[in-house]
Formats: structure tokens, C-alpha cells, sequence
């Protein structure tokens, strides 16, 4: 008899885990629903592949510091926000010895190219330490392809102004007022600069 009592007593402990088991589970899944209509009915919200990026709204805008920098593959042009004023900009940290930044760099170039009409532009600044040179002997035998956009050196300024660049990859779209409207660390993603171009290029 006192079995028989006990094995009731185990039974409804074991209903009773399972039905704790199930409201949290059933709890996981309503806030894991939840975050993803967040994500949907505000799509300035992402998460690729790195840190998640919030672009800024209209009225609380982050001005885009200034800088002039010369041109490592064309070397006779000097790039700056200035000049590309009107135009969707990415801003582009990256070193040669970053894996990310060479996995992303071709998609870059390929966006680069397709929209470089439409009035997209890109600035690639280096932050290897190795020097200009042997930044462009790397690029004279990258496996991902000839690249075609502006490239140059970052300095301890444009670096500090830009928040210091202690993590590569760094991107950074400035719309044509000259705002950055999106800052991201990480390899993007593919539709990265699709997305933002598009938002922007009003």
C-alpha cells in the first residue's frame, strides 16, 4: 500500500516537471516569436554576422568626421568625405592580415562596381602597420580579385575620430548629407550595403 502511494506520489512529480518543462519551453519559444516581429517591424535593426548595428534616426544625427588621405592604388588622387559630398559613402577599416576583411573585400568590389553609377563610393583605409607598400604588394596577388576601389593608410587620427578601430572590419555608410547613418564591425553581409544604399540614395 505504501508502494502503491508512492509510486502515485512519483507519478505527479513527473506530471508536474513535465508541465513546468513545457510552460518554459512554450516560454522560450513566445520570446524567441517575440524578438522577430521586433526585427520585422523595425528592420533597422540587424544582426550579420558580428555586433548589431542601429542606424541613426532623422534629428539625432552623428556627422561623419572629416578627413584627406592620399590614394595608395591611384596615386595621384586624394580622397575625402568632402569630395564625395552628395554621394552614398562606405568607409571601410581593414587590414591585410584580417581574414574577415579579405573574405568581405570582394563583395565590396562587386557592390562597388554594379553602383559606383548610381553614385556609390567606397574608401578603404588600412590600418596595417607594415606601410603603403607593402599594403599594394599584398593586393598585386589577392586571390579575391583585382580591386578597383580607392584604397589608403589610416593615421592615429582618422582612427581615434572614428572611435579608435580596436576591431576589424569597420564599416561605416555616410548618406550624402554627411552622416553616418549605419556603423558595423565584422565581415558584412551581403545585403549589408545593398539595404543602406537603397534607404539612402534618395
Amino acid at each position: 500500500m505504501g508502494v502503491l502511494v508512492m509510486k502515485n506520489k512519483s507519478n505527479k512529480v513527473k506530471s508536474f516537471n513535465k508541465y513546468k518543462l513545457w510552460i518554459i519551453i512554450s516560454a522560450i519559444i513566445l520570446v524567441v516569436f517575440a524578438g522577430s516581429l521586433v526585427i520585422i517591424k523595425n528592420p533597422d535593426w540587424f544582426h550579420l554576422a558580428g555586433k548589431a548595428l542601429k542606424i541613426n534616426k532623422s534629428g539625432n544625427e552623428t556627422f561623419a568626421p572629416q578627413f584627406m588621405v592620399k590614394s595608395i592604388n591611384y596615386p595621384n588622387k586624394i580622397l575625402s568625405l568632402k569630395k564625395y559630398r552628395g554621394h552614398i559613402i562606405l568607409v571601410n577599416f581593414f587590414a591585410t592580415w584580417c581574414p574577415p576583411c579579405r573574405a568581405e573585400m570582394p563583395r565590396i568590389e562587386k557592390f562597388y562596381k554594379a553602383h559606383k553609377s548610381e553614385g556609390f563610393r567606397v574608401i578603404g583605409l588600412s590600418v596595417n602597420n607594415s606601410g603603403a607598400e607593402a599594403v599594394l604588394n599584398f593586393f598585386k596577388h589577392f586571390d579575391g580579385g583585382h580591386i578597383t576601389y580607392p584604397l589608403a593608410m589610416a593615421n592615429y587620427g582618422i582612427e581615434q575620430a572614428y572611435g579608435g578601430i580596436n576591431e576589424i572590419p569597420q564599416s561605416f555608410i555616410i548618406d550624402k548629407q554627411g552622416s553616418i547613418v549605419a556603423h558595423f564591425t565584422g565581415e558584412l553581409s551581403p545585403g549589408f550595403l545593398g539595404y543602406y544604399f537603397k534607404k539612402y540614395n534618395k
